[in-house]
C-alpha cells in the first residue's frame, strides 16, 4: 500500500497480517491488479451516481483527514443513495475491517456479491478473510471464492497469491508453482512473485532454486528484509555460514529498529553454538520489547546454557510476574533452582505445574532427580515408574528409570526394562549403551561386550562403545591389538577425551610398556583433571615401575578428590576403598625405587 492509505486488515487475520498489502489494488472485472500499486478504496471504476457520489467523495476526504467515524457515516449515506452499488458495499466492508467490525464486513461483502455476482474484488476480499481461518470448511469456501474471482479476472494477482499460499500449505506444490509463476509473468518487475516462488522451493527442500528466486526478488528490491532473512536461512541450510551471518548483519544495519532482525540473528548464533553472541542479540531485542515473554524465555535458556543461573532465574521470574500461569517459565525456573542446589524451591515450583500441562511429566522427572540426590531412591523410582507408565517409548524416561533401578541394586529390572524397549526401538544407541554398562556391572562381561558390538554395528562411530570394548579387553589383558585398534578409532572420533586416552594408556600398561603408559596417562589426566580413576591408573604404573613415592602421590591425589566430593555412586565407593588399601599396602611395604 502507499503510505497515505490507512486501510489495514484486522489483527485477527493471520494470513492478511503475514502478507500486508502485497497485492491489494482494488479492481473491476477485467482490470489487472498490479501488486506494485496501492489500494484505492475510494476510487471506483464507475463512479457512484448523483447524491451517492457526493457522500462518497466526502467520505474519502474525511478518511484522509483521519476522521474515521464521520467518514463511515458519509460512506453509509452513499450506499443508501445507491444500494445497487457492489463497489460501495465493498468499500464499506473495508471500512468495517479497518475498525475491527469483522462481522459487519463479512455481511457487507456477502451483500456486495449478491448485488453484483460479476464484481471480482468482493470475491477476492471475502476469500482472503476465510483463508485466515483454521476451519477446513472456511478454507474450502476461501478456495471457491478466490477461484470465482479468478474466473472473473484471470489476472487477479491477489487471488493467485492466496491460492498459491494455500496450495503450498496443503503440499500441492505443482499448482502453487503455476500460480506464482503466473504472477511473475504478469508483473515481472515486482519482487513478490519471485519471493513466494523462493518460499515454495524452500518448502520442497530445493534450496538451489529457492536461492535463485530470492536473489531475483532482491535484484528488484535490494532492501526487501523478509527475502534477505529467508536467503540467510538458505545459506545456512547449504553450509554457507559466513554468507548467512553477513546477511543478518546487513539487515540489522538496514533496519536497526527491527525486533525480528535481532531475533533471527540471535537464533542463527544459537544454532551455531555461539551462545554469548546469541545472548547479546536477544538482550538487544529485549530492550526493544521488554515485556515480550518469548524473548525472556530464550534469554533465560541462553543464561542456563552459559551457567548463569541467577540471570536465568531473573528472566523466568519476570515472565511469571506478567503471567503467573506460564508453565514454561515455571519448569525452567525449577531447573535453575535444581542447578543452584535450591531443591525446596524447585519442588515448590514443580508442584505448581498442573497435570494437564505438557511439562507435567518432565516436572515429575525433575522431582525424581531431586529425590535421588537426597538419597530417597524409592520415591524417585515411584515417580519415574509413573511417568514410564504413560511414556513407555520415551528413550530419556527409560534410560533414567533404568539408572534409578541400577542405583537401587535392581540391575535385573534395569536389564529387562532396556531389553523391552529395544524390542520396539532396535536402533536406540542410548539404550544399547546403558544395557551394555548394566551387564558389565553385574559381571556379565561377555553379554556386555556383545551388546556394545551390536551398538558399533548400528553406529561404527560410537566413540564410547568403541572405547568400552577396547578397555574391557585391556582390563582383562586379552585381545590387546584389537583393543588398541578400537580405542584409536574412538580417539579419532573424540580426540580430546581424557578417559579414552586413559584406556589407551592402560593397553600399554598391560603390555608392560610403562614409559608410554605414563606418557599417555599423564596426558589423559591433563585433559580430564577431575577423574580419580586416571590418577589410580598412574599410581598403578608407577607402583609396578618401583617408584613408590610417585605411586603414593597419585593414589593420595585420587583419594583426596573422592573425599572432597563425596558420592554414593557404587563405582566411586569401590574406587575409594581400593585407593585406601593401595596406600596402606605401599606405606607398610614400600618398594625400593629401581
Amino acid at each position: 500500500m502507499k503510505s497515505g492509505n490507512k486501510f489495514i486488515y484486522s489483527a485477527s487475520l493471520a494470513v492478511l497480517l503475514l502478507l500486508p498489502a502485497l497485492f491489494s489494488c482494488v479492481h473491476a472485472a477485467g482490470v489487472k491488479s498490479d501488486p506494485a500499486q496501492a489500494d484505492e478504496p475510494f476510487i471506483s471504476p464507475a463512479a457512484p451516481k448523483n447524491e451517492a457520489y457526493y457522500h462518497f467523495a466526502s467520505s474519502r476526504m474525511l478518511y484522509l483527514d483521519n476522521r474515521v467515524s464521520e467518514s463511515l457515516a458519509e460512506l453509509t449515506l452513499a450506499e443508501q443513495y445507491d444500494p445497487s452499488s457492489a463497489y460501495l458495499k465493498y468499500n464499506l466492508a473495508l471500512m468495517y475491517m479497518s475498525i475491527g467490525r469483522m462481522n459487519d464486513a463479512l455481511a457487507k461483502l456477502e451483500e456486495s456479491i449478491e448485488t453484483d455476482p460479476e464484481f471480482a474484488p468482493s470475491f477476492t476480499l471475502l476469500g482472503k478473510i476465510y483463508a485466515s481461518s483454521q476451519d477446513p470448511k472456511d478454507r474450502e469456501k476461501s478456495v471457491q471464492l478466490l477461484q470465482r474471482a479468478l474466473d472473473l479476472d484471470p489476472d487477479d494477482a491477489e487471488s493467485l497469491l492466496f491460492l498459491g499460499i494455500m496450495d503450498t500449505e496443503s503440499g500441492n506444490y505443482d499448482s502453487a508453482e503455476v500460480r506464482f509463476r503466473r504472477i511473475t509473468e504478469l508483473y515481472p518487475d515486482n519482487e513478490k512473485g519471485y519471493y513466494f516462488l523462493g518460499k515454495l522451493y524452500f518448502e520442497k527442500g530445493d534450496y538451489a532454486r529457492a536461492e535463485e528466486n530470492y536473489k531475483k526478488a532482491l535484484d528488484l528490491n535490494p532492501s526487501f528484509a523478509t527475502a534477505l532473512l529467508e536467503l540467510a536461512l538458505i545459506y545456512e541450510q547449504r553450509g554457507k555460514m559466513k554468507e548467512s551471518e553477513q546477511i543478518y548483519q546487513d539487515v540489522i544495519v538496514l533496519y536497526p529498529h527491527s525486533l525480528e532482525s535481532y531475533v533471527r540473528y540471535g537464533n542463527f548464533l544459537f544454532r551455531v553454538n555461539r551462545m554469548e553472541d546469541a545472548r547479546m542479540q536477544f538482550e538487544k531485542a529485549e530492550g526493544m520489547d521488554f515485556q515480550n515473554p518469548d524473548l525472556k524465555l530464550r534469554l533465560g535458556l541462553l543464561y542456563i546454557e552459559s551457567g548463569d543461573y541467577d540471570k536465568a532465574i531473573e528472566e523466568f521470574r519476570l515472565i511469571l510476574m506478567g503471567n503467573p500461569g506460564d508453565e514454561r517459565a515455571k519448569y525452567y525456573l525449577a531447573l535453575c533452582y535444581i542447578e543452584s542446589g535450591r531443591y525446596d524451591e524447585a519442588v515448590s515450583m514443580l508442584d505448581s505445574i498442573p497435570q494437564y500441562s505438557e511439562f507435567y511429566d518432565e516436572s515429575l522427572v525433575q522431582k525424581a532427580y531431586i529425590f535421588e540426590k537426597r538419597n530417597n531412591l524409592p520415591q524417585s523410582m515411584a515417580l519415574m515408574e509413573e511417568v514410564y507408565g504413560r511414556e513407555p517409548n520415551n528413550e530419556v524416561i527409560v534410560n533414567y528409570l533404568g539408572s534409578v533401578y541400577r542405583k537401587s541394586d535392581r540391575n535385573d529390572d534395569a536389564v529387562a526394562l532396556y531389553k523391552k524397549f529395544l524390542e520396539s526401538n532396535p536402533g536406540s544407541e542410548t539404550i544399547y549403551y546403558s544395557l551394555g554398562v548394566t551387564y558389565y556391572l553385574i559381571d556379565r562381561e561377555q553379554d556386555s561386550i556383545n551388546t556394545m558390538m551390536k551398538l558399533i554395528q548400528i553406529n561404527p562411530r560410537h566413540a564410547d562403545a568403541l572405547n568400552f570394548v577396547g578397555y574391557s579387553y585391556a582390563e582383562k589383558g586379552v585381545n590387546l591389538d584389537q583393543a588398541e585398534s578400537l580405542i584409536r578409532q574412538a580417539l579419532v572420533i573424540s580426540p580430546n577425551k581424557g578417559y579414552i586416552l586413559d584406556s589407551l594408556g592402560w593397553v600399554y600398561y598391560k603390555r608392560g610398556n610403562y614409559r608410554e603408559a605414563v606418557r599417555l596417562l599423564k596426558e589423559a589426566a591433563s585433559l580430564q583433571s577431575d577423574d580419580p580413576a586416571i590418577l589410580d591408573h598412574l599410581g598403578d604404573v608407577y607402583r609396578d615401575m618401583g617408584d613408590t613415592e610417585a605411586a603414593l602421590m597419585y593414589y593420595n591425589k585420587g583419594l583426596k578428590m573422592l573425599n572432597d566430593a563425596p558420592s554414593d555412586n557404587p563405582e566411586d565407593i569401590e574406587l575409594r576403598e581400593s585407593l585406601r588399601q593401595k596406600i596402606n599396602q605401599l606405606s607398610k611395604n614400600p618398594k625400593i625405587e629401581s
